[in-house]
């Protein structure tokens, strides 16, 4: 999915008209026009916002209306990696953490495999 800063910050849906009449172009070019609000959570949305507007201070022009952002709705319960029990995937060094790996199913779960993982990371090192 593709949105307009613009579109975001008045809470609307980008269009495919919104989309071509923006003077940057997407480089995703299989996105799709959509509203970010719909899938993301309230506080991502406002701290997105925040961190362009902070960006922009250092670099202007990062936080134009024009600016495209890309998201995505993914929702990974119904898969599960194949972990070791430290969280480590297949790949060597590769570990998975949180509601991503399909092994939680909230913030409390999430964050402890996050340490889960962090402890055998730390153990390598």
């Amino acid at each position: 999915m593709v949105q307009r800063l613009g579109d975001l910050r008045e809470g609307r849906r980008t269009t495919d008209q919104r989309l071509a009449r923006c003077i940057t172009r997407p480089t995703l070019t299989s996105a799709v026009p959509g509203d970010l609000n719909l899938v993301l959570p309230y506080r991502y949305v406002v701290n997105i916002l925040e961190m362009l507007d902070a960006m922009d201070k250092v670099a202007p022009g990062v936080a134009s209306r024009h600016t495209l952002l890309y998201g995505v709705e993914a929702k990974f319960y119904s898969s599960r990696l194949k972990l070791t029990r430290d969280l480590e995937t297949e790949v060597h060094n590769l570990f998975a953490a949180g509601d991503g790996a399909g092994v939680t199913r909230g913030l409390v779960q999430a964050s402890a495999s996050g340490m889960v993982a962090a402890r055998e990371i730390l153990r390598r090192l």
